[in-house]
């Protein structure tokens, strides 16, 4: 059966949500393509960075015409491009992942911009459960759809040079005020004093936190290709997630890939109002405050002296795999478009 978005056009790609959702969706025999924003790199001249960027913006504008031409209905992964594409929206589903709706919003420079956006969007996805209190206010009606992953089914790359064949637990997120800030600091130098010299503790050399978290006793390693990342996630005994509350898209390859898991979770976001949201399969969880550094370094520590496997993979089918993504996003299509 033919739908009105058997053909969909999605434009933006955060956390390459758009192309996980138009991967699944051609396995089901729809028609979605996905054009990623213009990029410029920065030169050293500003005026050959203008002059690129207007280069790359004219080349953007063009491709994007032709093939709006061929898709009728557009999936809009930024408020803050509307502009830019205002005159090739007639419907469009609008979908919000964090920055626009979470800070931009309340710059008064962003604001009319981005709440018209939300307005004349005919349906309204969020990506995670603290964009909630920042969604609903404006649209009553916006829909979550939990950020899908992939990892189990993405082929592993290799591991970061060293750390094949030896026991660590690995932070699997940025160094950033975003992702726990201090709290992350805390707790790589508590866990450190937990582990002692047993176990590595191992990071990412990203954020501008990463100097504090060598000094905690981290051991960074570059940032890697997605499969490399992947077989970084998949050698560790354990995974250690952000400090900010929520599980963002390097907990849930975790997850998928049946890595425990150990970090604490707002309860005002994972409050069971959606399935995804309900006992997460995390050490910690709602039961934990993320500034208690050091009941995390214990459950770390506990859970390294005495394994339990747990099949925390087929949580995240149940609720963050591309098809469950899928199967929101079409149902929103069905009631509104």
């Amino acid at each position: 059966m033919t739908t009105t978005w058997q053909k969909m056009l999605h434009l933006g790609d955060p956390a390459f949500t758009a192309t996980v959702l138009a991967r699944k969706a051609r396995d089901r025999g729809y028609d979605w393509k996905v054009i990623q924003w213009a990029r410029t790199p920065v030169h050293s001249s500003p005026l050959a960075t203008k002059a690129h960027r207007a280069a790359r913006g004219l080349a953007w504008e063009v491709r994007f015409a032709a093939t709006r031409a061929r898709y009728p209905l557009i999936h809009l992964h930024s408020a803050l491009a509307l502009p830019h594409v205002k005159w090739a929206l007639r419907t469009y589903a609008l979908h919000l992942h964090g920055t626009d709706i979470r800070t931009q919003q309340y710059k008064p420079a962003y604001r009319a911009r981005i709440l018209a956006a939300i307005d004349g969007a005919a349906v309204v996805y969020y990506s995670t459960p603290d964009l909630r209190a920042h969604v609903v206010p404006h649209r009553a009606d916006a829909i979550l759809v939990p950020v899908p992953v992939a990892a189990s089914t993405t082929p592993l790359g290799t591991p970061a040079p060293g750390l094949a064949g030896r026991d660590y637990v690995f932070f699997a997120s940025r160094w950033e005020d975003v992702k726990g800030g201090q709290n992350q600091i805390d707790f790589a130098r508590e866990l450190r004093r937990e582990l002692g010299d047993s176990t590595a503790i191992v990071g990412i050399d990203w954020g501008p936190n990463s100097g504090q978290a060598r000094a905690a006793g981290v051991e960074l390693i570059p940032k890697q290709a997605y499969p490399d990342y992947l077989a970084t996630i998949a050698g560790a005994r354990l995974a250690i997630g952000q400090q900010s509350g929520i599980m963002g898209a390097s907990e849930l390859d975790s997850l998928d890939l049946n890595v425990p898991l150990v970090m604490a979770l707002n309860p005002d976001w994972y409050d069971g109002s959606a399935p995804s949201l309900l006992s997460p399969p995390v050490l910690g969880g709602t039961a934990v405050d993320p500034a208690d550094v050091a009941t995390l370094a214990r459950l770390t520590r506990d859970a390294l002296e005495n394994p339990t496997p747990a099949d925390t993979h087929a949580w995240v089918q149940r609720h963050h795999s591309p098809s469950a993504a899928l199967d929101i996003v079409l149902e929103g299509y069905a009631h509104y478009l």
